[in-house]
């Protein structure tokens, strides 16, 4: 098997549009709060778009806000010399909105109908099931000594490697990778196997992977 027959094996295992649209949603209404930071926490907004609507701060649900002080503590407790980075929370409906239409017009030239939309979403999540609007996902990484740790791609390389489970990648790199995975998945969060920095809770795709009767929070305007 080669190196795209395995890319794809994988991409098969990821969660699809098809199964996310119909997922109900029931908003429990909680707020949207700045991550606090800390010696085992830290925020860094790395997208140019959101820096302008928020600054420097990142925002997510306060559930979400609170299982990340809880997933640092965890990853503290594994080594005192790492750290949960946040790079990027809830994304104003607006930007998903506007790279959703880009993506959208340069793959219907390929596709159509529910093929059309399993393609963009694997680019850039339709707008109704996205978790950055709804300020239920996070993009994260861990830091060791104030430095990102080996894994095996950067944080947004949009490149196969960053499947979470690409064979194709160093030992420790993959150990890294099941560290933060881990990590995040003992608080509650769940991960996309499509990127290995994003992970969420409450949004439709948690709902999915959790077998939850609905998701917790809805696409935010903001």
């Amino acid at each position: 098997m080669n190196k795209q027959d395995v890319y794809i094996k994988l991409s098969e295992k990821m969660v699809l549009y098809a199964d996310l649209v119909g997922v109900p949603v029931k908003d429990s209404q909680e707020p949207l709060v700045k991550i606090a930071t800390s010696e085992a926490l830290s925020s860094r907004e790395i997208d140019p778009d959101t820096l302008t609507v928020f600054d420097k701060d990142i925002y997510v649900r306060k559930t979400v806000a609170d299982l990340l002080q809880r997933a640092s503590s965890e990853l503290r407790n594994y080594s005192k010399d790492m750290s949960l980075e946040v790079v990027y929370g809830h994304r104003p409906l607006a930007i998903q909105k506007s790279l959703f239409d880009k993506y959208f017009a340069l793959y219907s030239k390929k596709y159509q109908g529910i093929e059309l939309y399993e393609a963009v979403h694997r680019s850039i999540a339709v707008p109704e099931i996205a978790g950055h609007p709804a300020g239920a996902a996070v993009d994260i990484r861990i830091l060791k000594s104030g430095k990102p740790i080996n894994m095996g791609t950067g944080i947004w390389e949009f490149v196969p490697d960053s499947y979470t489970f690409s064979p194709f990648i160093s030992r420790q790199a993959w150990a890294n990778r099941r560290l933060l995975r881990d990590t995040m998945k003992q608080v509650g969060f769940a991960p996309y196997d499509g990127e290995w920095w994003h992970f969420s809770y409450g949004d439709k795709e948690w709902a999915k992977y959790y077998n939850k009767p609905n998701a917790l929070y809805e696409q935010l305007e903001q």
